[in-house]
C-alpha cells in the first residue's frame, strides 16, 4: 500500500504542476501560449484571455465565419481537436485551471455539504444538449457567450485577487461565477459540476475523443475487467463521477471522462491503464 500511496502523491503533484503550466499558458501576466504563437505570426498588441479562446472557432465553424477568429484562437482550437482525437481530452484533465480550481477547493469541503449531481441528473445528455444549445445560439443571433464562460470568469477572478480591484461584472457574469465556483464547484462532489454539464469545450473534446476511440491505435483509458477487485476506490476519486461499479463490471462513461487518471493511480489492482486500443 505504501508504494501505491507514493505513486498517488507523485502523480497528483505532477497533475497540479500541469494546471500551473496551464495557468501560465493562458492567463495574464504570462499569456505564454499567445506570446509563443506571436513569434511566428503578426504580433498581438494586446494580450487577453479571449485570444486563445476555444469557443470562438466553435461558433464561427458553424456559421461559416472561421476567418473572423484570430490566428491564436484557431491554432489553440486546432490543437485541442488533434489532441482530443488521438490522445483524449487531456486539456481538461491536465491543463485547464478553470476546471481545476473548484476541483481542488472542493476537497476542503466536507462531503455532507456536497452534491453528486450525476447521481441525480443524467449528465451526458444534458452536457451534449447544452453544447448543442451553445452552437445553435449563434444561429439565432445570441453572441454573449463570454458572459457564461467559466474560463473568462476565472480570468476576472484572478484580476480581482492580483490587483485588488473589482472588475465590472454583469448580472450574467455574477451568476456564472456563483454556478461555476459555488453551486457546481466547491459544493459539488469532485468539484467539476460545471465541466460535467455546462462546458462546451469539454463536450467538444469528449465528442471528438469518443470518435477517436474507434481508431485502434489512438490512446484512451482502458479498464481491465478481469483484474478489477471491485473495491470502488476509483469511483470515489473520479472528479467527473463517470465511473460506475456494478456487481458485474466497472463502467466508464467516455463522454465525460477528462483523463485526469486519478482512478488509474488509485486502483490497487492496476486494472485501469492508459494506452492504445482496448485491454485484451
Amino acid at each position: 500500500m505504501a508504494k501505491i500511496s507514493k505513486d498517488i502523491v507523485r502523480y497528483r503533484s505532477l497533475r497540479l504542476a500541469g494546471y500551473v503550466i496551464g495557468f501560465m499558458l493562458f492567463y495574464a501576466p504570462f499569456d505564454g501560449f499567445a506570446r509563443f504563437i506571436d513569434l511566428f505570426i503578426t504580433p498581438t498588441q494586446l494580450y487577453s484571455i479571449h485570444e486563445p479562446c476555444f469557443r470562438i472557432p466553435l461558433h464561427d465553424l458553424l456559421l461559416g465565419n472561421m476567418g473572423e477568429a484570430g490566428p491564436v484562437s484557431l491554432i489553440a482550437f486546432g490543437l485541442l481537436l488533434v489532441v482530443s482525437l488521438f490522445f483524449g481530452p487531456l486539456f481538461c484533465g491536465k491543463l485547464c485551471p478553470a476546471g481545476a480550481l473548484p476541483e481542488y477547493l472542493s476537497r476542503l469541503v466536507p462531503d455532507r455539504f456536497k452534491i453528486d449531481w450525476p447521481k441525480h441528473i443524467p449528465a451526458t445528455p444534458i452536457r451534449y444538449g447544452f453544447f448543442a444549445g451553445f452552437l445553435l445560439a449563434g444561429v439565432v443571433g445570441i453572441s454573449e457567450h463570454c458572459s457564461y464562460c467559466n474560463f473568462y470568469v476565472f480570468d476576472l477572478f484572478v484580476q480581482t485577487v492580483t490587483t485588488g480591484h473589482l472588475p465590472v461584472y454583469s448580472i450574467s457574469l455574477i451568476l456564472t461565477f456563483l454556478v461555476w465556483f459555488f453551486i457546481m464547484g466547491i459544493f459539488t462532489q469532485g468539484g467539476r459540476g460545471f465541466c460535467n454539464f455546462l462546458c462546451p469545450v469539454g463536450a467538444c473534446s469528449n465528442l471528438v475523443h469518443v470518435l477517436g476511440v474507434h481508431i485502434p491505435w489512438t490512446w484512451r483509458l482502458r479498464v481491465g475487467q478481469p483484474s478489477c477487485v471491485h473495491c470502488g476506490r476509483c469511483t470515489k476519486v473520479c472528479p467527473m463521477s463517470c465511473l460506475t461499479l456494478t456487481d458485474h463490471a466497472l463502467k466508464l462513461d467516455r463522454h465525460r471522462c477528462i483523463l485526469c487518471q486519478e482512478c488509474q493511480h488509485t486502483c490497487p489492482a492496476k486494472a485501469i491503464s492508459y494506452g492504445r486500443g482496448e485491454v485484451k
